[in-house]
């Protein structure tokens, strides 16, 4: 089946993506990583932004946003994709993008999301990202446009846990 195909693009990609991640962050304390994809306005297709967070661009963040008077709450940088580091169009998910701009299926964006959803999930019994990453990464999507708040949490608690989750769910009104 297509979608499963696609679940398998996503994880290669994936994979290829971790190494460039810790060569461009790896001086600083990654803990999170999320996925978007977006149907260009202009009818080029769908492609994928890369968002990826550390302890010291929350802290950064947070400071900025204290010292400017603007909205400091910190669970607002610290899971809300805007304020990462955003990477687009990540050539290491090419193959992914090529599949569901070129392939011999239509994709919507539920789908492609529910297939990053099932990548992680497979990454994660894998233990992939225990094996490259120093600590416990927390993977999200960004896809607020896409889903309610609910569909948002059980995303996330399938890719991390629920016991991973607890910050994400208790938090979630500052963000989502």
């Amino acid at each position: 089946m297509y979608t499963d195909e696609l679940t398998d693009l996503l994880v290669k990609g994936l994979k290829a993506a971790a190494p460039a991640i810790l060569s461009e962050f790896g001086d600083e304390d990654i803990y999170a990583l999320s996925l978007e994809t977006d149907e260009s306005s202009f009818g080029g297709g769908f492609s994928f932004t890369l968002y990826v967070n550390t302890e010291e661009n929350h802290a950064r963040r947070v400071k900025e946003a204290t010292e400017s008077g603007d909205d400091d709450d910190p669970w607002y940088y610290r899971f809300c994709e805007y304020e990462w580091y955003i990477r687009s169009e990540p050539e290491q998910l090419n193959e992914a993008n090529d599949f569901i701009n070129n392939g011999y299926a239509t994709f919507d964006a539920a789908t492609i999301y529910e297939c990053i959803v099932s990548a992680v999930e497979k990454l994660r019994a894998e233990k992939f990202f225990e094996s490259v990453f120093p600590h416990n990464i927390f993977f999200s999507i960004n896809a607020t446009e896409e889903f309610d708040s609910d569909e948002m949490i059980d995303f996330v608690v399938r890719m991390n846990g629920r016991e991973n989750c607890t910050d994400y769910i208790d938090n979630a009104d500052s963000f989502l």
